[in-house]
């Protein structure tokens, strides 16, 4: 079975997030791999928002890893 990443931009001030997700194409093998991943990709999403915006607007990443069958 593989994992797809899904990563989602909210905001806390208006308690919505961005739609689409962003999704990373690369299948990962392992549920383990693939939240590994979202904690990577979420902390260089928030570093390259910048402390002021991620402040103002209250921002933080929320991710999924979801199992896909591979026939």
């Amino acid at each position: 079975m593989k994992f797809f990443l899904f990563l989602w931009v909210c905001s806390a001030v208006n308690g919505t997030c961005l739609t689409p997700a962003i999704t990373n194409l690369q299948p990962f093998n392992s549920h383990y791999e693939c939240v590994h991943a979202g904690y990577l990709d979420a902390l260089q999403m928030v570093q390259s928002m910048g402390k002021e915006e991620v402040e103002k607007s209250r921002l933080f990443v929320a991710f999924n890893c979801r199992p896909e069958t591979i026939i």
